[in-house]
């Protein structure tokens, strides 16, 4: 297939999204082999990875990483068929060649014409002689440049006869690729063509393959080695392969001369002393199966989410306009274009959105890795996989993640030694799981070790400077320290922590997601942190409220329900901020008072928006509801971003703004008032 640089470019493109995924199936199926054995289909998944890959990436041109992979297709290959024991050497080893091969698919993704740099080559060869090793006495390699000449030791003749799909121009493949494939594990001798079907050029189409040949092939590799040349396309290839016997071989060798020997091969594809043919998907209809999915770049469905919420905007302006005049029929049509636009709106964010299982599975590889290091034995269980999420928010979690499961792993779980003194299992477990909570998508990070000690946090705090020794704080206060930038409790600096670097990573990324972190800890029972993030980044559904003259939004799946803020709910405050709700003690924050909205609202009719996130409740003093409305998300300038309790703002028809309450921060400032209040309480107590 011939590309021009620009058709190159994006073909390699689309090549690196096709062998990422694989790549990570590879990675899932070692970590399996690894756990179970190589039973079932997990070493030929395994091996069919390394093989798309390595066939993907020759018609590409892809030179390098076609012969790295080559390599380790071989020793899989050997693995699979039972002629090596694999080990748990091998298995690290393929790891470092799946790592391997994901980085040379980034490099040619960013430089499709050139050669790997002197890095990647000397990793490459470093890999390449430790498969070597492992394959040596078992298997010899032939390199795939390699030309194979007539006296070669084990040679064969073949005939193969090939009959193209017409469709399969359509599907991105050139047959002279797969023909000029055959060159690198052989040579091609004569190529006669079949012109019986091609019609004349009045009627020709060119967009239709019409390509039927026999090849004249010799070669030392087995027939499976050379129908494997085809298999990307043997739902769409008539394929027969014949040899000629082996004594007629030997007899050709000892009377032919040179000039004999050519013309012997010259008629070879009309040697009548053939076997019976070796039949490869012969007599099989040619079809094309078809994907139910589409493969799209990310920065396109952004750019449609972004229309769309300017599109929202705009339709917030025309059912506005559209109020004030009375005309029903307009009225009608404004009403039907806006319940499209909705419906528009909600597939385009499901587009977007993908389970967050994907992301999970990755961190395998990263526990199975440090678990090395450190030496521990650790159990890593996903649940909630299925969960989905916005794809721009599971992109930046992984970071956080990372952090929480390397931390979790390092100072959380003890050693195998601790875990039987303390009469534990030896295996540490660690937990992933996702599920939805009140308009949030929670991740939870949950292991069995030795958990946070308050004392030991505290007092390195003070150490660094970080609080005073007299600070009185809670418990949650103190594990909060730990995301204190610099903060380590670790005695020494490992290669996996004790920098003071990581955990305040952790909760700067979450914030600016709109998310947060809780952290709950019970000493050599575990520790668990919880993530709380958005749905989305984009477009919310939200409740629309008014406080003296500003304009907020809090998103509508907080909310639990709407109640007058009546004289007899006044009378039972007596100047605090709770009230006594169906029996159940409830909260308050005045949004007026909080934000300085303005004058006092003795005089004005005040509501309760009861509101409710991470299992918590409370209610949000307002003036004026004005009930449901489609919220574009709109980040803050610079000069607002440090406003506490605003997570962005959004436009209104009316081309006013609105700020969208940031309702977990603002709970959190209500614990943290709460937390206090309880303990000077106490305090009190203690000194009378």
């Amino acid at each position: 297939m011939f590309f021009s640089d620009e058709q190159l470019l994006e073909a390699v493109k689309e090549f690196k999204d096709e062998a990422l995924d694989l790549l990570n199936g590879m990675e899932e199926g070692l970590l399996e082999i690894r756990e179970f054995g190589i039973g079932g289909d997990r070493i030929n998944a395994v091996f069919r990875a390394a093989h798309t890959i390595k066939g993907s990436g020759g018609m590409l041109k892809l030179t390098h990483l076609v012969e790295f992979t080559h390599i380790a297709e071989n020793l899989l290959d050997e693995i699979r068929n039972n002629k090596i024991s694999i080990t748990d050497n091998m298995i690290d080893t393929f790891f470092l060649c799946k790592d391997h091969m994901q980085s040379l698919v980034l490099f040619y993704a960013q430089n499709s014409k050139k050669e790997p740099d002197d890095s990647l080559k000397t990793m490459s060869g470093f890999l390449m002689e430790t498969l070597q090793t492992y394959l040596n006495g078992s298997v010899k390699i032939n390199a795939p440049k390699k030309k194979i000449t007539k006296n070669q030791e084990g040679v064969q003749y073949w005939q193969i006869d090939i009959m193209f799909s017409k469709e399969i121009y359509s599907l991105g493949m050139d047959p002279a690729n797969f023909i000029r494939y055959l060159s690198k594990i052989g040579e091609v001798v004569k190529i006669q063509l079949n012109t019986e079907y091609i019609s004349d050029l009045e009627h020709l189409n060119p967009s239709e393959c019409l390509i039927e040949c026999t090849i004249a092939f010799r070669s030392s590799k087995s027939k499976d080695e050379i129908i494997e040349v085809f298999d990307f396309i043997e739902e769409d290839i008539e394929l027969k392969l014949t040899t000629l016997n082996d004594a007629q071989e030997e007899q050709n060798d000892e009377n032919q001369s040179e000039e004999e020997e050519e013309e012997s091969e010259s008629n070879l594809l009309s040697s009548q002393n053939i076997e019976k043919p070796i039949a490869v998907n012969n007599e099989k209809e040619t079809s094309i199966v078809n994907s139910s999915s589409l493969r799209v770049d990310s920065d396109k469905i952004d750019i449609l989410i972004n229309l769309i919420g300017e599109m929202v905007i705009a339709n917030a302006n025309v059912v506005q306009r559209a109020s004030l005049i009375e005309n029903s029929g307009l009225n009608e049509s404004v009403s039907a274009v806006s319940r499209m636009l909705e419906e528009i709106r909600e597939s385009a964010m499901k587009i977007r959105m993908v389970q967050i299982g994907e992301t999970f599975s990755k961190f395998k590889r990263i526990v199975h890795d440090i678990s090395k290091q450190l030496g521990k034995q650790v159990d890593l269980t996903i649940s909630g996989g299925e969960t989905e999420m916005d794809k721009t928010i599971v992109e930046k979690i992984s970071d956080p993640l990372v952090h929480i499961i390397r931390n979790a792993m390092d100072h959380g779980l003890e050693t195998i030694e601790e875990r039987i003194a303390k009469g534990k299992n030896q295996k540490g477990t660690l937990v992933l799981h996702a599920y939805h909570d009140a308009g949030t998508i929670a991740i939870e990070i949950s292991d069995d070790g030795k958990g946070l000690d308050e004392e030991k946090i505290f007092k390195k705090a003070v150490e660094r400077g970080i609080i005073s020794e007299d600070s009185k704080l809670t418990q949650k206060e103190i594990f909060n320290l730990i995301f204190e930038a610099g903060f380590s409790t670790a005695d020494a600096i490992t290669s996996i922590s004790g920098r003071g670097v990581g955990m305040d990573v952790v909760r700067r990324n979450i914030e600016a997601l709109r998310g947060t972190v809780d952290i709950k800890s019970t000493k050599d029972k575990g520790s668990t942190f919880t993530m709380r993030l958005p749905l989305t980044l984009a477009i919310i559904d939200g409740f629309l409220v008014k406080v003296g003259a500003t304009h907020f939004v809090i998103p509508l799946d907080m909310v639990l329900e709407c109640i007058e803020l009546s004289a007899r709910y006044r009378n039972e405050m007596h100047g605090n901020n709770y009230i006594n709700l169906r029996n159940s003690i409830l909260p308050l924050l005045n949004v007026r008072e909080h934000f300085s909205t303005g004058n006092d609202s003795e005089n004005l009719r005040e509501n309760i928006i009861v509101v409710q996130y991470a299992g918590m409740r409370f209610g949000l003093i307002v003036e004026e509801l004005h009930g449901e409305f489609q919220t574009v998300i709109k980040p803050l300038g610079k000069i607002f971003r440090q406003i506490r309790g605003i997570s962005g703002s959004t436009i209104l028809g009316s081309g006013e703004v609105a700020l969208i309450l940031d309702i977990p921060m603002l709970m959190n400032h209500i614990v943290a008032l709460q937390a206090h209040n309880e303990k000077g309480d106490a305090n009190e107590v203690k000194e009378n």
